[in-house]
């Protein structure tokens, strides 16, 4: 009798989320068996050993290049077959009885292949039209959610999101929503992992782990713990990309955080509302 009652246009959403429903059940089943892949293993190992830092220009490098992988000088790379790309932007580190030297993140290089170098689950296979992808930014605006492109990150630091402070409301453009949110994404990534990161990103924010809406679009849900919110921002990022054209590699990802207890404290329809947004099949509310 209840279905009876629904509209054609609810009976078809209904029957969309009860899809993607279980298509998220079976994505975290399958990441509770999976196991990490050992080709990102012997990248880091490579990492480890390429590596000849102080404690002290560690910080440096860290400082300077959050997420930042291998680090070497030209000298260093060149002998092992890569060579510096011609606007990369060094990373200043302290020398041994001199003032400083410079060195160069393995993105900012190119050459001989690095083991494992593409394993890492950040990564995302597939093709994605560089236009779905502005399509995708420029719709996060209309959230409220700023999204630009940034340099300034390692390899292994894929994009960030951020809640940020507003001007005082009289100061604020009448034309279009005020940024309450910002997102960064890795400019030196490809397009599938850019556009899969976009996703995972906007996930957080459009589930609330954020924060709350101020228009009521979505509540606040700050009180989960990293791994739940990893989960959903990753099954957003899973099920946007799967009608795209990206592939991410979320199974190999989530299979380092999925627990029983963690996946049973997730929310399949925040998941669906955020990916909805992400879309933006959903048009934003006033």
């Amino acid at each position: 009798m209840f279905e009876e009652e629904l509209t054609g246009a609810a009976q078809g959403r209904l029957a969309l989320f009860e899809d993607c429903a279980a298509a998220i059940n079976q994505l975290f089943a399958q990441a509770l068996e999976a196991k990490g892949p050992a080709a990102f293993d012997e990248f880091l190992g490579f990492m480890a050993r390429f590596n000849n830092l102080s404690v002290y220009n560690a910080m440096l490098v860290r400082v300077q290049r959050p997420g930042a992988a291998a680090v070497g000088s030209r000298r260093q790379w060149a002998g092992y077959g890569r060579t510096v790309k011609p606007d990369a932007v060094p990373i200043v580190v302290l020398q041994p009885f001199g003032p400083v030297r410079f060195v160069f993140e393995i993105g900012d290089t190119e050459g001989r292949e690095v083991p494992g170098e593409r394993m890492s689950s950040l990564f995302a296979d597939g093709h994605v039209p560089e236009e779905q992808y502005n399509r995708t930014k420029l719709a996060a605006a209309k959230y409220g959610v700023e999204v630009a492109e940034t340099d300034n990150y390692g390899t292994l630091l894929a994009g960030t999101a951020a809640a940020i402070k507003l001007l005082p409301e009289a100061l604020t453009p009448k034309t279009k929503e005020a940024a309450r949110y910002r997102v960064r994404v890795n400019a030196k990534h490809d397009l599938p992992t850019r556009f899969a990161t976009l996703a995972h990103e906007l996930g957080h924010v459009f589930c609330g782990h954020l924060g709350a809406d101020p228009k009521g679009r979505w509540p606040a849900r700050v009180g989960l713990t990293y791994a739940q919110r990893e989960l959903e921002a990753e099954a957003v990022a899973w099920l946007v990309c799967h009608r795209t054209g990206a592939s991410p590699r979320s199974q190999e990802y989530l299979s380092s955080l999925a627990s029983d207890e963690d996946i049973n404290a997730v929310s399949a329809y925040a998941i669906f509302e955020a990916a909805n947004w992400v879309e933006a099949r959903t048009a934003p509310q006033a």
